[in-house]
């Protein structure tokens, strides 16, 4: 009951602070509508009805049967799909690929090909990777069917009546992320790390007005006071983040997928470890305007390298540091869970949070008993 009254204090308290909603729900919507139309057009936007053929890179590296077939199928006039470009710099392929000018780098050995794409959700990349793994399939079920001494005609058929072991799928060109989805996603996430601001001050100014205090003097259990203000902290962010996220679907079309239960579970994951990383910062540094101050410097950082703004390119140095941001795995576990239908970064963010989260319960209680000492 304890517990309910702080967080309903709490709650309270902070809905009617002006600046609370002004930050938590009208930036978040205000920012999906202004990056959203800022970008439109460039990230995904384009009439679905119309794509562009794929740039492709290929390198022979050996001539072979393997890269016969390969230009023989697959590079000429009438592929509708790709536009194909030989070269012989495999360094400077790479680099073109990693700077988005080709969205795809085919080198062809004696019996294997790599392919080298953009992952950053480039929807032409993807279909380049689809389509060369059914050539892929193609040519080595004729290489086993040959091996078998079954006849093949011209056409790459074979004497006999085959069943057809591929199929060539072609992606939803309205299901890669447009800006307004982009933005829809990353802002949802980003703004919950603004109410670690709200928590943190809350502490702190507990502490420096001596409210902290008295409840340590009370019958109530200090504990009783820090995990009933970090649920309401909790339920706050819940609300607002749902709210966002209505306004979103329901306002700009943003489009959430078969994976909606699965960016729940990341928010909420995201929301707890916020919520008691707030409450560690609060408790352990006791000037509010000095958590503004730290926060607002930080946290940008954090959303930066989590790809919050823009993607950000870069070589694997740059991709590595991008991870340590948390954010980086928050936003890019539901962006592939919704268009890549991968939910494994989308679990690995969850069990980040969740670290965070507990190893943040585990200072707290480090604190309090520190400070239990100490009073003694």
């Amino acid at each position: 009951m304890k517990i309910l009254n702080f967080f309903l204090v709490y709650a309270k308290r902070t809905v009617r602070d002006r600046m609370f909603f002004m930050i938590m729900l009208l930036f978040p919507v205000l920012l999906i509508w202004l990056l959203g139309n800022a970008f439109s057009g460039i990230m995904g936007d384009q009439d679905s009805e119309v794509i562009a053929k794929a740039r492709m890179l290929y390198m022979v590296e050996e001539e072979t049967e393997l890269s016969q077939s390969f230009e023989d199928f697959m590079v000429n006039d009438e592929n509708e799909f790709f536009e194909f470009t030989k070269t012989n710099d495999r360094d400077q392929a790479t680099e073109d690929i990693v700077r988005n000018r080709y969205d795809a780098f085919v080198v062809i050995s004696s019996d294997s090909m790599e392919v080298y794409k953009n992952s950053n959700y480039n929807f032409n990349s993807s279909l380049g990777e689809l389509i060369l793994k059914s050539f892929a399939d193609d040519y080595n079920l004729m290489y086993e069917i040959a091996s078998l001494g079954i006849p093949i005609q011209n056409g790459g058929q074979t004497s006999m009546e085959m069943p057809d072991f591929t199929e060539e799928v072609s992606f939803d060109r309205e299901r890669t992320p447009g800006s307004m989805d982009y933005y829809g996603i990353t802002i949802s996430t980003m703004f919950l790390f603004y109410g670690m601001i709200f928590l943190g001050t809350y502490f702190a100014e507990n502490q420096r007005i001596r409210t902290a205090d008295r409840i340590k003097a009370s019958p109530v259990s200090m504990l009783s006071y820090q995990w009933g203000t970090a649920l309401g902290s909790v339920a706050l962010l819940a609300a607002q983040s749902t709210l966002v996220v209505i306004v979103g679907i329901l306002v700009f079309n943003v489009y959430w997928g078969e994976a909606l239960h699965i960016g729940a579970m990341v928010l909420f994951g995201e929301i707890l470890m916020v919520s008691l990383l707030g409450t560690l910062v609060g408790l352990t540094v006791k000037n509010e305007n000095l958590i503004a101050g730290i926060s607002q410097i930080v946290i940008p950082v954090i959303v930066f390298l989590g790809d919050g703004y823009v993607q950000i390119g870069g070589g694997p140095a740059v991709q590595t540091i991008k991870k340590i941001s948390p954010m980086y795995w928050v936003n890019h576990g539901i962006l592939d869970a919704i268009y890549l239908g991968d939910y494994g970064k989308a679990y690995t963010s969850l069990l980040i949070c969740l670290g965070i989260a507990v190893l943040s319960t585990i200072a707290v209680l480090a604190v309090n008993k520190r400070r239990e000492v100490s009073n003694a």
